[in-house]
């Protein structure tokens, strides 16, 4: 079994084979490549996957009393409460985004999720209703810790989106929102996992949830530039994949 210090460290080995600021959806926004209507198709995916949110954190939340695991209430609520509670949800605030380019609600619901945003919906809801509170969180954990803080992935881009794109605020108020919220989600999740992973059982559960987390979200910007180049393309990454595999021994074929 790892430290804690030295979990976390690998966890991290892991999103730094995807870093979430280097994926094509991300740098096609900060190097200015796409257009102003093709970010508003980019963040119809976004929508579709957002939508979803209520229902794998209800997942988490569930999970949580379920499993008895009632110190982990307080990180599962405070996210709860920041994507759902209020005058906006999360939903709403994105769907703001979408009205800039004249889509209503309604067509936004009836537009067809790109082949990396469907992988992503399915891989995300679907691990947080079959596993523990606890690997729902660290799903998401370092995704969220690349988002928010003020070098965070989503600072980058609101920046840009404002500054060189000019759209409003109220537009762009997703990438604000997460810049302020996701660096204190993601610290929280981790420090959970710190805490919680103290076996080498929990731990071997937490680090294939953390793989899958960032397998998932890697595809839902895939989605965001498939539905622009209506190309089926997924990125590969900055570093090969970290794969623990057999050893592959093979008897010498025989030669006639």
């Amino acid at each position: 079994m790892k430290s804690p210090d030295e979990f976390v460290a690998e966890l991290w080995s892991y999103a730094n084979e995807v870093p979430m600021l280097e994926h094509p959806w991300f740098q096609g926004i900060i190097q200015h490549r796409w257009t102003r209507e093709q970010i508003i198709l980019g963040e119809v995916q976004h929508y579709l996957r957002v939508r979803t949110n209520p229902i794998f954190f209800g997942y988490i939340a569930v999970n949580a009393v379920n499993d008895r695991q009632y110190g982990l209430m307080d990180t599962v609520l405070d996210n709860f409460m920041e994507e759902l509670s209020g005058p906006r949800t999360h939903v709403d605030i994105v769907l703001q985004f979408l009205e800039e380019g004249g889509i209503t609600r309604e067509q936004a619901d009836a537009a067809d999720p790109a082949p990396g945003t469907l992988a992503a919906i399915e891989m995300i809801v679907g691990a947080c209703q079959r596993r523990s509170a606890l690997e729902g969180l660290a799903l998401l954990a370092f995704v969220e810790s690349q988002h928010g803080g003020a070098n965070g992935v989503a600072a980058h881009v609101y920046r840009e989106l404002t500054d060189y794109y000019g759209f409003p605020h109220r537009a762009a108020e997703t990438y604000y929102i997460h810049a302020e919220q996701d660096d204190s989600h993601g610290s929280r999740q981790i420090e959970a996992i710190c805490r919680y992973a103290t076996d080498e059982e929990w731990q071997e559960r937490i680090r294939r949830a953390v793989q899958l987390g960032l397998t998932a979200f890697t595809l839902e910007w895939d989605g965001h530039v498939q539905a622009i180049t209506r190309r089926r393309e997924f990125w590969s990454g900055t570093a090969p994949l970290n794969l623990r595999q057999p050893e592959v021994r093979l008897a010498e074929p025989q030669r006639r």
